[in-house]
């Protein structure tokens, strides 16, 4: 994760309450589903992220 001025050719932009958040393609496919929430204690949380199944 970086934080970036504006979006790179290919990149998906996502706006919500005045926040952008720009993915690359294949985030974009992988966090299609998933939420993302800040909070003090634990910083940001993304949820929904689909398991991986390789490397164990």
């Amino acid at each position: 994760m970086d934080i970036a001025n504006s979006a790179q050719d290919g990149d998906a932009t996502l706006e919500k309450d005045g926040l952008k958040v720009f993915l690359e393609k294949e985030a974009n496919k992988l966090l299609s589903d998933a939420t993302m929430d800040f909070s003090d204690e634990k910083g940001f949380v993304i949820k929904g992220i689909p398991k991986s199944t390789c490397c164990g």
